[in-house]
């Protein structure tokens, strides 16, 4: 059985997943910050409360993966947040995170899309790499 996706389980492998990336290590070489990426509720699609990790990031290294606690959401430079049908496109590959956030459907919470502009490829890298980690998505309630 794979890892619930947006649990602690599931971001220490992709943790993991990150530091073992070249792509993901040259493309985030320059990027230093805490990433904090949350799952709005929708019973409907089987997430009956949010869901968050919080990834340290640090110069194409994951130091810390984990769910994120409320001080962790206070504290990261990035929050990102989306619903569960965006988070399953975008895990399955099937949306970029860019045209996602651009078109409004990925919600940047905390950070500057300024800020975050320098580190796109760093950013699609990070999402790609989380493509690549098996893992379950919440079903909906029947």
């Amino acid at each position: 059985m794979h890892p619930d996706v947006f649990t602690d389980t599931w971001a220490q492998a992709w943790r993991r997943a990150l530091n073992a990336s070249p792509a993901y290590r040259a493309a985030a070489a320059t990027w230093d910050g805490a990433v904090a990426l949350l799952m709005t509720a929708d019973s409907a699609l089987g997430v009956p409360e949010q869901r968050a990790v919080y990834l340290d990031l640090h110069r194409g290294a994951c130091r810390d993966a984990r769910s994120a606690t409320d001080h962790d959401l206070e504290a990261a430079a990035y929050v990102v947040a989306a619903e569960p049908a965006l988070w399953r496109e975008l895990l399955a590959g099937r949306t970029s995170p860019i045209t996602a956030l651009m078109g409004g459907k990925l919600r940047l919470l905390r950070g500057s899309l300024a800020s975050l502009l320098p580190y796109v490829g760093a950013a699609q890298e990070l999402v790609a790499t989380a493509t690549r980690i098996h893992h379950e998505f919440p079903e909906p309630a029947t």
